[in-house]
């Protein structure tokens, strides 16, 4: 009898590298009945997101790398992670023995990568940004296939483009998705949906909540649905928090337009879904991949790329947009056959 095609996942930070791995994950248990199991780092984000899935990863004790910080202490103490971390990846892989290790990114990316390179294990790593990370790179310059979200990956001289694999949408009727939410709208209104990514975004809370403002001098019958918490007892009255989800399916569902960072994974969902959006790059991301990551979206028709330093005020992309109106949802399937080709499975 063949043994069982085993995969180990290495996934960890936030929600943009840990959804499209388990949504990868889970296709090749569905389809192609493999063994798959999952790497993560020690975050409390990311052992919540795992949960929400049932999933309960291997746990690197690392939280960081000691790159993105300036503290000598805490870079002394993430490099201590770092080796630590070196030395529970190896024991997780010479227990699970992959036939091949996919990594999804990020500083948890780096233990497995290495100890796979020791071990001859055949690595291939999947970039959800349109600029290569750093572990992406040391990844290609060891050899090791890459996949992009985007047809762009800045920074490597090979890829393979396949997209992000993204959660199937499951549209709801707006009482059905309002209901799931636990959520009173008025009926027959347009609904803004406001998405800082896991990690949430002050800055674009607080540039999302003026445009509500404005739309409710105005008087249109516009709806602001913000993800996460508000912050402060002080909100225009056409808005609403519903806190964090990890099931998108409600939210989404009821969503004319997004307000969202550039995210690999948000944008990808953003374009599956139908829904235009007005894509707010974080100007501090890394080697400005935030930037590259919209404009492919707006390439590939998806909305509209808004500069918080510029001077058009947000309202107007999203009048934009509003009567633009959402596409079909497609659920974008290819992402995982793509990836697929790349394994040596």
């Amino acid at each position: 009898m063949l043994r069982e095609k085993r995969v180990l996942i290495a996934a960890g930070g936030t929600g943009g590298h840990i959804l499209p791995a388990v949504v990868f994950g889970r296709w090749l248990e569905a389809r192609h009945e493999a063994s798959v199991s999952y790497l993560a780092g020690g975050r409390p984000l990311e052992r919540e997101i795992y949960a929400s899935f049932g999933i309960e990863p291997q746990r690197l004790p690392i939280e960081g790398s000691p790159l993105g910080v300036r503290s000598p202490v805490r870079m002394l103490l993430r490099s201590l992670a770092l080796l630590k971390s070196l030395e529970t990846a190896a024991r997780c892989v010479f227990r699970e023995k992959p036939d091949v290790c996919v990594l999804f990114g990020g500083y948890v990316s780096l233990p497995p990568l290495l100890v796979c390179r020791i071990g001859r294990i055949p690595v291939v790593i999947h970039e959800q940004n349109a600029v290569a990370g750093r572990v992406t790179r040391l990844a290609s310059r060891w050899g090791a296939a890459v996949a992009s979200g985007w047809r762009a990956c800045d920074g490597v001289p090979s890829f393979l483009p396949v997209g992000i694999p993204v959660r199937r949408p499951e549209r709801l009727s707006p009482s059905r998705a309002r209901e799931r939410m636990a959520l009173e709208l008025p009926e027959g209104g347009r609904v803004v949906g406001v998405a800082g990514g896991s990690l949430g975004s002050r800055d674009l809370v607080e540039r999302a909540l003026a445009a509500a403002a404005f739309f409710e001098r105005k008087g249109d019958d516009v709806v602001f649905l913000f993800l996460g918490d508000p912050p402060g007892p002080d909100l225009p009255p056409n808005v609403r928090f519903v806190g964090r989800q990890w099931d998108m399916n409600p939210f989404y569902s009821l969503c004319d337009v997004l307000i969202c960072r550039a995210g690999g994974s948000t944008l990808a969902e953003a374009l599956s879904w139908g829904i235009p959006a007005v894509v707010v790059p974080w100007e501090r991301a890394a080697e400005g991949h935030q930037e590259r990551n919209a404009r492919c979206f707006e390439e590939a028709g998806g909305g509209i790329a808004w500069r918080e330093s510029g001077g058009e005020p947000l309202e107007s992309p999203l009048e934009r947009l509003l009567e633009r109106g959402r596409g079909a949802a497609d659920g974008a399937p290819d992402a995982c056959f793509a990836l697929r080709a790349l394994l040596p499975l």
